[in-house]
């Protein structure tokens, strides 16, 4: 290890799925997912003359990545496997640093994927990789990977960008102190019920349903509130919502508008949600918005005038490493940070966001869940996001899934057991701890990242072996 930095041979890298069936629907755009597969990868490395494994986990979530009308919710999730065989297909007998092999591994998927595959789908598959790559380095050294990154020995600091040189890098880095507890932010859903009469219909499904079950037995006064792009609509829906948040005290909220408005329409729905009376609670408490255009409109609109007076955050269109530093000199304001678009990007954004802040500037990261599934998935990107600051972060996966779906019993009792904070077991499965709307996770900081080693894929279906 020169410099701190760990040189490494990838030996082999392979992948499976297990199926996840939602226990409530969830809705991402202009599509309502009801099942999918999460994929595992892991990847055995070569450091002086020994090996290590590391492992990742990320629910493939039809029409996120990839929100192309000629696709079907199957089409896009056949899109995310392609780009996990190609990712693994290019990693093998890689060498050279962490940073630099994921560097190689993304540019070859994005040359070997279908023309007009979207950057973020061509990007989950280097992104599990990059992960497994982290863990096995992280194991290597015998360090969390709070200290590997704070240390970089995945040698980060060689992935600078025109906007952020190594010595920006370096000093970022170097100032990773995670906090071992961190706030949620409970999603409310385009059509999530919100009180017992709007659920009806889901009387046999246990554990919380509607939005006032969620607040009675967590705690959870943050919420992540979904945009329909409609704004008579929406107005009417945060006016539905209002008098629920109000009993939580002093709650905050973010807004996702996932692509669907066009600018002059969200610069009416930002004068109605000022003007409106009955959202006024809700407007008061919002801290931001998240990616209210397409992904390809967004990095060409400038959102730095008076008419938008509320900060603006990119998340769709974060698919490169200099996507925000693009984004920042139009006028957004944040980024999303997500295990599942790059671990290093979410990095090299926080050293990013520690320089402008330096300066003085309003800029920030915040922590978004795409139904990251409890266990190893969720471990990593919890992990991920104490380490660049998160202080509070959208967790839906636990509640739209959960239960540690397609693990062996041995798996969820090795999980449960090593990581006692962070689950409980209720009504016979695994559940998210979560007490005054809060999660802890000290048990994550342990050599690797996350906690792969109760990870079995022995029963999974196998996606590719290299």
């Amino acid at each position: 290890m020169k410099n701190g930095i760990l040189k490494v041979r990838i030996v082999s890298v392979g992948a499976t799925e297990r199926p996840v069936a939602m226990r409530l629907p969830f809705q991402f755009g202009d599509t309502v997912v009801t099942q999918t597969a999460e994929a595992f990868v892991r990847v055995v490395i070569a450091v002086d003359g020994k090996v290590f494994t590391g492992q990742s986990a990320q629910l493939m979530v039809p029409r996120w990545f990839d929100k192309r009308t000629d696709q079907t919710n199957q089409d896009t999730v056949e899109t995310l496997r392609i780009s996990i065989k190609n990712a693994c297909r290019s990693a093998v007998n890689l060498t050279g640093s962490a940073a630099r092999i994921c560097g190689e591994i993304q540019a070859e998927t994005l040359a070997r994927m279908p023309p007009e595959t979207p950057r973020l789908a061509a990007g989950f598959g280097p992104a599990l990789v990059e992960m497994a790559m982290i863990d096995a380095v992280c194991l290597a050294c015998n360090v969390p990977f709070f200290e590997g990154a704070r240390l970089d020995v995945f040698g980060l600091a060689e992935r600078g960008t025109p906007d952020l040189d190594e010595n920006l890098i370096l000093q970022g880095l170097s100032s990773i102190r995670p906090q071992w507890k961190m706030r949620l932010r409970h999603t409310v859903g385009f059509d999530a019920p919100l009180s017992a009469k709007d659920a009806s219909n889901m009387t046999d499904v246990a554990g919380p349903v509607t939005l006032q079950d969620v607040i009675e037995t967590t705690g959870i006064n943050a919420f992540k509130i979904k945009l329909k792009g409609d704004v008579a609509a929406d107005l009417k829906r945060l006016a539905a919502i209002q008098p629920f948040l109000a009993d939580t005290g002093q709650y905050q909220v973010s807004l996702d508008a996932n692509e669907q408005y066009s600018k002059d329409a969200f610069i009416d729905f930002l004068s109605g949600f000022r003007t409106d009376p009955a959202v006024q609670g809700i407007r008061a408490a919002t801290l931001f918005v998240e990616q209210p255009f397409d992904r390809e409109i967004a990095r060409q609109t400038v959102v730095s005038d008076e008419k938008f007076d509320l900060p603006l955050m990119i998340d769709e269109s974060d698919d490169s490493d200099d996507s925000f530093a693009r984004a920042w000199d139009l006028g957004w304001r944040g980024t999303s940070v997500k295990s599942c678009k790059s671990v290093f990007r979410a990095l090299l954004n926080f050293c990013r966001i520690c320089h402008l802040q330096s300066k003085g500037h309003n800029a920030f990261l915040s922590g978004e869940d795409l139904t990251c599934q409890p266990g190893l998935c969720l471990q990593q990107d919890t992990l991920m996001g104490a380490v660049v600051g998160v202080q509070h972060a959208e967790r839906n996966g636990h509640h739209f899934a959960g239960g540690m779906q397609g693990a062996s019993p041995a798996e969820i009792s090795t999980i449960v057991r090593e990581h006692g904070d962070l689950y409980r077991i209720e009504g016979g499965k695994p559940q998210l701890h979560i007490q005054a709307g809060q999660i802890a996770f000290s048990s994550l900081n342990a050599a690797g990242f996350g906690g792969s080693a109760a990870i079995d894929v022995t029963n999974d279906q196998r996606i590719c072996h290299f």
